[in-house]
C-alpha cells in the first residue's frame, strides 16, 4: 500500500513539473533561434550554442566549408519533435526556423 502511495505522489509531481520544464525548454530554444541571423558565420553560431548551453546536431566545423549543411537543436522534453533547424552554405548561416512535427 505504501508503495502505491509513493508511486502516486511521484506521478503527481511529474505531472506538475513536466509542463513547466517543457515550456521553459521550448522558450529557451525559441530565444536561441531568434538570435541566429542570415550571414552569421559558423564560428559565431558555435559561440551562440555555447552561450545558450544547447546541443547542436549535424554541423561539423570541418565539413561546413565544403557546401550546404543542415543542423538542428532539439528539445529533449518534447514528444512532438520540437527543434530549431539551421541551414547554411559554406561557413555562413542561410536560415534558421522553428519546426514542430507531430
Amino acid at each position: 500500500m505504501k508503495l502505491l502511495v509513493n508511486f502516486i505522489q511521484i506521478l503527481i509531481i511529474g505531472v506538475i513539473v513536466y509542463p513547466i520544464y517543457y515550456v521553459w525548454e521550448t522558450q529557451h530554444i525559441d530565444n536561441f533561434c531568434r538570435e541566429i541571423t542570415p550571414g552569421m558565420s559558423d564560428k559565431k553560431l558555435i559561440e551562440l550554442v555555447k552561450e545558450y548551453h544547447v546541443t547542436l546536431i549535424g554541423l561539423d566545423e570541418n565539413e561546413a566549408e565544403k557546401g550546404k549543411w543542415l543542423a538542428q537543436v532539439k528539445a529533449k522534453s518534447s514528444f512532438s519533435d520540437y527543434r530549431c533547424e539551421i541551414g547554411g552554405i559554406a561557413n555562413k548561416v542561410a536560415h534558421a526556423s522553428i519546426m514542430e512535427e507531430k
